[in-house]
């Protein structure tokens, strides 16, 4: 009987991980790179692991259910693996299909479309289940050979994997660092800080000790009505480094990597004459995504992922699985190197680039991650709150979360001063353009929700934004003209002295243009499909049908009267409505009705 529990339970784990090794192929195919060959092993023993409990489940079903059955212990070892196939390769389909073709929201199988899909998912999750029941039909043999057969196959299988994952890794040299710029040209450096609310600042009333982040604003020019053009890290990222909006740089959702095609600023600097340099610590941002473009240096500063997995094998459906698991009933505390390196370590690392004398001039993206969840109190001490966690906090929770938000904050900004005195230290502060913003803000159940990704109301893509101009010009002047993150290449080329041929959808904000009229926002993300524009104080948002965040199609708000978008006053402003509608369709990228300002 030892024996066919053995069979059983290996044969489980050969299922699972066949799966996990087609997953892990569609990932490459579909965006990552041969560099994270880590990805392999990992499905390999991951879903190997899941196949191994399923087989248990099936060997127990068997000896409680089944034990005189007349079915050869070879036919029940190639059964196991067959079964434990046929749902795990059910799940990653679908999994895959909703994310890559149905906007991560999987049609309902009560629909037309969603019962041809789910058929067409069954059949090839049956016709895989088959195939490797054959497979291991032929390699187990008999249940006395099938004990020692399946497992040695098994670890010899994952030793190649392993093997193979080591020869792919190849360290790369370190950079040529040349810079051949013009004399005149300053060093510019690019801080986003994940996940910064606009009212979080001090100067701004927020709740936060924000010393640093306020001097900075004093020193510069602080515009007041900054928006990001995404309330989520990817999208929003992108559109600040290509200084396009979403639908055309491609970058939108989960497993959208930044095209080649798209050009960033790096590029255009590297061109000029900088050297480019970033560190950044959000895997939104990650190689894997292709966001290195044009940089001359990208110091990726990943978590401690869970189980060793590569970042690669994060996009795994059973690391997500894994994770969720750990994270919710396998865990008590919470620290900050399993989801990102804090302000701390990254302040560490640019602060020992600059004693290394980078190329002058140079061009220097730094991404924070500390005001994202986790919500951790500060000291340290193990205790936080994390979405993956809770999705859904109930709304007394509110106070408690934004008192932590407001530490994280804080602590953010005594290494932000770090820094600013590292500049100045090394007499850099003063010659150096210095652009403070984040990539969307932060949700606390303002609008009957938590986190970000899933409304473009005020809270979700305003943002701060400081621009600090060498030698202190325009020192002091607070603006409250509208102002996008869709500005800061422009803005950037604009200070490098660097002119741009190619048309762009933002300005300047130091040259002679005037502010935009209407200001478009773009998000989808988990189903929900959304637009925003703003012109003047009004505000028009539109939504998908049956939203999954239950948002409503049309939804119309003045600010002037109701910075908190409370009253929808969609219904009682038809004919404004219409009004809306029609900017909307007029500025929406892809409609050919866009009016771009050129830099020349």
């Amino acid at each position: 009987m030892g024996y066919q529990v053995i069979g059983l339970t290996t044969a489980g784990a050969w299922g699972g991980s066949f799966v996990g090794v087609i997953e892990a192929i569609a990932i490459v195919a579909f965006g990552a790179t041969l560099a994270e060959f880590g990805l392999f092993p990992f499905a390999f023993w991951a879903y190997g692991a899941l196949g191994f409990v399923l087989g248990l489940l099936i060997a127990l079903v068997r000896l409680v259910f089944a034990p005189g059955t007349r079915i050869s212990d070879r036919a029940w070892t190639a059964l196991a693996a067959g079964l434990v196939v046929l749902p795990l390769a059910l799940v990653v389909a679908r999994y895959h299909v909703a994310q890559r073709y149905f906007a991560e929201q999987f049609p309902s199988p009560l629909s037309g479309m969603g019962l041809l899909v789910y058929l067409a998912l069954l059949l090839g999750a049956i016709l895989v289940s088959v195939i490797v029941a054959a497979l291991v039909f032929f390699v187990a043999g008999g249940s006395r050979q099938a004990v020692w057969r399946l497992p040695v196959c098994w670890v010899l299988a994952f030793l190649a994997l392993k093997a193979g994952a080591a020869g792919f890794t190849v360290p790369q040299p370190p950079p040529l660092r040349l810079a051949h710029g013009g004399a005149g040209q300053p060093n510019i450096v690019l801080v986003v800080v994940d996940t910064l609310r606009a009212d979080a600042l001090g100067i701004a009333g927020g709740t936060s000790a924000t010393p640093h982040m306020d001097a900075l604003a004093r020193d510069g020019v602080w515009f007041r009505n900054a928006y990001a053009q995404s309330s989520w890290t990817r999208p929003s990222i992108a559109t600040i480094l290509t200084g396009q909006y979403s639908p055309l740089h491609g970058a939108v959702h989960k497993f959208d990597p930044l095209p080649d095609e798209v050009r960033t600023v790096a590029e255009i600097l590297r061109d000029a004459g900088y050297w480019t340099a970033a560190f950044v610590t959000n895997i939104n941002v990650a190689p894997i995504f292709n966001f290195q473009q044009g940089f001359g240096e990208y110091h990726y500063l990943p978590p401690a992922f869970y189980f060793g997995a590569s970042d690669s094998a994060t996009r795994l459906s059973a690391y997500k699985l894994l994770r969720m698991l750990r994270e919710r009933f396998l865990r008590r505390r919470l620290y900050y190197h399993h989801y990102y390196q804090d302000a701390r370590v990254v302040t560490e690392r640019v602060s020992q680039w600059l004693a290394e004398a980078p190329p002058r001039p140079f061009f220097l993206f730094v991404h924070y991650m500390d005001p994202h969840d986790p919500y951790f109190e500060i000291p340290y001490n193990g205790r936080g709150i994390a979405r993956v966690v809770e999705p859904s906090p109930p709304p007394d929770r509110a106070e408690e979360m934004r008192r932590l938000y407001a530490q994280d904050v804080q602590y953010f900004d005594g290494y932000f001063g770090a820094l600013m005195e590292e500049f100045r230290r090394r007499e850099l502060y003063d010659d150096t353009v210095f652009i403070l913003t984040a990539d969307h803000g932060e949700e606390f159940y303002e609008h009957g929700g938590w986190w970000h990704g899933t409304t473009l109301y005020e809270e979700q893509i305003r943002v701060p934004l400081i621009v600090r101009l060498p030698g202190g010009r325009e020192r002091g002047i607070e603006r409250t003209d509208l102002a996008q993150t869709l500005d800061i290449l422009p803005t950037i080329l604009g200070q490098a002295g660097v002119a741009l041929n190619e048309a762009l959808p933002g300005r300047d904000l130091f040259s002679a243009s005037a502010p935009p009229e209407v200001l478009y926002a773009h998000e989808s993300l988990e189903g929900n499909e959304l637009e925003a524009v703003r012109w003047q104080d009004w505000k028009l948002v539109v939504a998908n049908a049956e939203n999954p965040r239950g948002l409503p199609t049309t939804a119309l708000f003045d600010l002037s009267r109701d910075p908190e978008e409370k009253v929808n006053l969609a219904d009682s402003r038809p004919e404004l409505v219409r009004e809306m509608l029609g900017r909307l369709e007029r500025i929406r990228p892809g409609t050919g009705g866009m009016v771009f300002q050129s830099l020349d």
